[in-house]
């Protein structure tokens, strides 16, 4: 009889245990791995909501600082002031037009506010009607290098634009060149925000960018600062923007 069971033991018992054991421990770990998943799923989620409302939170607190900005402007009948917070509004606001433009409206209606402003906003909206028309004006299945200048630093960047624009024509005459000012309002939207000298430009078009590189470094545009190649995900084909900033 004892035979027997060391025989059940040895060949059915203990082998049937340790199956179900390993089956089990496949459950449980997998069980577990579940749970570690849900909860890192559950962390992520309230990471990212707590981002989003902090994002909303400064989005809304901007509002009311930019809010309360225009309407000290025009209560305090100062054109300096006025022409500032101008400038602000359509900087701070870069990537938000619809209150942008209510606050504009705000400010140049009132008739506190001092001709000036008013002929300052419609300097911007021609520099950035402008600026939307020079993007259409890409001709088809050309090859197309923009030169822009930050019109901020526009005496120390304009020159570079000029000779980068003449050393680029020379090497690639087929291709169009254009010089273009790169608006502050349009610099202070997303996507833009240009701190430094860059190329942008797409994968496909990357030997042609690091030519233009070459170009520039070896044209001694620059003393300082060589522009950073940027890869970009944008599709823009056969289109390659040169950013001036620094010396």
């Amino acid at each position: 009889m004892k035979n027997v069971i060391d025989h059940y033991n040895k060949y059915w018992i203990g082998p049937t245990v340790i199956a179900v054991g390993s089956i089990l421990g496949l459950y449980f770990s997998s069980i577990k791995q579940n749970l570690e998943n849900k909860a890192l799923n559950l962390s992520n989620t309230a990471t990212r909501i707590e981002t989003e409302l902090k994002e909303r939170e400064f989005s809304n607190t901007l509002k009311i600082q930019m809010y309360t900005e225009v309407k000290d402007a025009i209560a305090k009948h100062d054109r300096k002031l006025q022409n500032a917070v101008l400038l602000i509004v359509n900087e701070m606001l870069a990537d938000d037009s619809v209150f942008r433009d209510k606050l504009v409206t705000i400010l140049l209606s009132s008739p506190n506010t001092d001709d000036s402003v008013r002929v300052e906003q419609q300097k911007i909206e021609d520099k950035t009607t402008k600026f939307k028309t020079e993007e259409k004006q890409i001709v088809e299945n050309r090859f197309t290098i923009d030169v822009f200048y930050l019109e901020d630093v526009k005496k120390e960047a304009q020159p570079r634009a000029d000779k980068i624009v003449a050393i680029l024509s020379q090497r690639f005459g087929d291709f169009q060149i254009r010089k273009r000012v790169l608006p502050r309002t349009i610099n202070a939207r997303s996507g833009y925000r240009i701190s430094q000298n860059e190329i942008r430009y797409e994968a496909e078009e990357e030997p042609i960018a690091r030519e233009v590189l070459n170009i520039i470094r070896d044209n001694n545009v620059f003393q300082l600062e060589q522009p950073k190649m940027r890869l970009i995900t944008g599709k823009t084909p056969k289109y390659i923007s040169v950013y001036i900033r620094n010396m």
